[in-house]
């Protein structure tokens, strides 16, 4: 099978990692080849004729050009891993809503199948117009990220965050329950892996900067895996990473179970969530002084990657999905 997929950005930009190149080699093993071009400003259309089917990773562009690939990709899968028509925080405006959401019933409507990361999205594409959608989960590559050279645990217990500089702001609201379990709790210590060391209110932690393929090392040290998240429509429809990394290295997870974040972080069972009663403090105090608990739920975690999460998992329905399409094209 020869697959051209156009892309949200190259194969560093996470989303595009995440969903496409990270499986290049895995696909190529089960006979599936894949070229690959930045989807703004592609132009060749011509070009598409010589696949077997066109991936579209999740860019919204004109129905114009949506056209174009239609007519030229045999088969046409369109593939979201989160709500790219909406944005973080304040929601465009009426008139950008309704070019985006009618560039959205343009490219599901065209696709012979839409593909998302999760149920939230998925319902947005049905919303849409879309025939056909089907769930393929976020992986990780277990190769990387697990618990191999993590210590046993000891006498302290270290409240860890990983996350990009961007992602900072999402601690501002922790730092009142995290000050008071530091100094309640003499065992417990805090650890932050990030390419910039924040200020947390004076807090005391241990910085570990990024380094490029050092994260899994920094994240076995955590105990505790910290998943803060803004509540709003975008963010309902992601399906964090960093809560598979923090499963697959053997941290508990405690956070906010925010849209499809539920489908990963399910409460006493893969970790525990924020809300009602449940604050962080609460949740943190629990995790710090039961052992038995803190272990009980990461093997939760660890149970759910290995279970749905890993990349030989997912490539499978991956492959499974594409040939689907191409058939349904066919027919």
């Amino acid at each position: 099978m020869k697959v051209f997929a156009l892309t949200f950005g190259d194969p560093d930009t996470p989303s595009t990692h995440f969903r496409i190149h990270q499986y290049v080699e895995a696909l190529r093993a089960r006979g599936v080849e894949i070229d690959h071009a930045i989807a703004k400003g592609f132009a060749e259309f011509e070009r598409l004729e010589e696949y077997d089917l066109v991936l579209w990773q999740k860019t919204l562009l004109s129905t114009s050009i949506v056209r174009r690939v239609r007519k030229h990709a045999r088969a046409l899968v369109y593939d979201a891993d989160d709500r790219i028509w909406m944005r973080p925080g304040k929601d465009y405006d009426l008139l950008t809503r309704t070019r985006i959401r009618r560039r959205l019933k343009a490219i599901v409507g065209a696709a012979d199948l839409c593909i998302a990361a999760n149920e939230v999205i998925a319902s947005d594409m049905r919303g849409a117009g879309a025939a056909r959608v089907e769930v393929l989960p976020m992986s990780i590559d277990t190769n990387t990220w697990n618990t191999d050279g993590r210590a046993p645990a000891g006498d302290t217990v270290t409240i860890g965050w990983s996350g990009a500089p961007h992602n900072l702001p999402f601690l501002d609201p922790l730092v009142p329950a995290l000050q008071q379990v530091l100094e309640s709790c003499p065992q417990a210590r805090l650890a932050i892996h990030c390419g910039k060391a924040p200020s947390l209110g004076g807090l005391e932690f241990t910085h570990h900067p990024f380094v490029p393929g050092e994260e899994p090392r920094s994240v076995r040290t955590f105990d505790i895996g910290l998943l803060p998240l803004p509540n709003d429509a975008f963010v309902a429809g992601k399906s964090p990473i960093k809560s598979l990394q923090y499963f697959a290295c053997g941290a508990t997870v405690v956070g906010q179970d925010v849209g499809a974040t539920a489908e990963l972080l399910q409460h006493d069972v893969t970790g525990l969530t924020v809300g009602e009663d449940r604050t962080w403090e609460n949740n943190l105090r629990r995790l710090v002084d039961d052992p038995d608990l803190r272990e009980r739920l990461a093997l939760g975690g660890q149970e759910l990657v290995q279970r749905r999460h890993t990349m030989d998992a997912v490539v499978n329905r991956y492959v499974t999905l594409l040939e689907s399409a191409i058939e349904a094209a066919t027919c």
